[in-house]
């Protein structure tokens, strides 16, 4: 037991310790917000499509798909999609609050806390098939649901641009990474051709930025005053993301008898804090910023727990 509980405070709490130093370096003005700007660039255009590149160049994907781990994977989604919807419309008056309560329940931080989570549990370097397949399919799915919500909730009557969507997934640097990264996997696997060390060391190089200065800059946006005007919203959002989810999927991800590492993906996926995306699409798209906003931080602080003790029965239980 104690064993376990070791383990599960090893991979969770290194990942939080990091975004608490973020935190303080803000405090200290090490970090300026021009700062934090430019590394959520660097991050997003460059370091972290760069990880994704060799990532899936160095995936065989021929040997890891599973059709019930997709299904599972954007079925779970849809569903708890739905029922927030519901249960923001039933409990919450203001639309714009609806928009912003949904968006924040069911959009998980995937990337930048769920990929050093995932290689964290299963003592990996680099990230297995299965978590390349979420990332390829939920990303864009995302994207999808979160304009259906917030144009619905904080633009009655207006029609959704299906077009724009599209362009937006298109264009996103993960999703472009992801893409030129595909056929070399599958050279890979059918010719026996692998990227030269001139191409993927510059990428490794690149890739291994992502999760200290992703963690240190999701640290240093942490504003606890947006919490504090939307108490119970942002608490119930919290509870449904980070306990109602992983507490439903798991059991049923070991019931369909998947491997072990299709079932650490799909925990990670519906168990990590809402994404920062949550904030910056909803207040682009005219929703209620600070409920969005209150739910980004405390899902970071609240997930401290619920990772910890979800890693623990993980080991406990021996998923992992």
């Amino acid at each position: 037991m104690w064993e376990n509980f070791v383990f599960s405070v090893n991979v969770s709490l290194p990942l939080f310790i990091l975004l608490f130093i973020g935190l303080i370096l803000k405090k200290k003005n090490v970090f300026s917000d021009s700062f934090i700007a430019s590394a959520n660039t660097l991050i997003f255009n460059v370091a972290l499509p760069a990880k994704l590149v060799l990532d899936t160049a160095q995936t065989d994907f021929t040997q890891n798909f599973d059709p019930v781990f997709l299904l599972l994977l954007l079925g779970g989604t849809t569903v708890f999609f739905v029922l927030f919807w519901v249960i923001g419309h039933a409990a919450i008056r203001e639309p714009a609050k609806v928009g912003a309560f949904v968006h924040g329940a069911f959009r998980g931080n995937y990337v930048y806390i769920g990929y050093p989570l995932i290689q964290n549990i299963l003592q990996v370097s680099g990230l297995p098939a299965e978590a390349m397949l979420a990332s390829a399919f939920i990303l864009p799915y995302y994207n999808v649901l979160a304009v259906i919500v917030l144009t619905v909730t904080n633009h009655p009557g207006e029609k959704i641009n299906l077009g724009n969507v599209l362009k937006q997934i298109i264009k996103n640097p993960m999703i472009i990474g992801m893409l030129i990264g595909l056929p070399f996997s599958f050279l890979s696997v059918y010719t026996g051709f692998t990227l030269p060390g001139v191409i993927t060391k510059p990428l490794s190089y690149l890739g291994q930025l992502v999760t200290p200065l992703a963690l240190l800059v999701i640290g240093a946006s942490v504003k606890w005053e947006s919490v504090m005007a939307n108490k119970k919203p942002v608490f119930w959002a919290c509870f449904l993301r980070l306990v109602v989810q992983p507490l439903v999927m798991v059991p049923l991800a070991i019931a369909c008898g998947l491997a072990t590492q299709a079932v650490i993906v799909l925990y990670v996926v519906f168990a990590v804090p809402a994404a920062a995306n949550v904030y910056i699409v909803t207040q682009k798209m005219g929703g209620d910023a600070d409920l969005a906003s209150g739910i980004v931080v405390l899902g970071i602080i609240f997930s401290i727990l619920t990772i910890t003790v979800g890693v623990f029965l993980l080991r406990t239980f021996g998923v992992v």
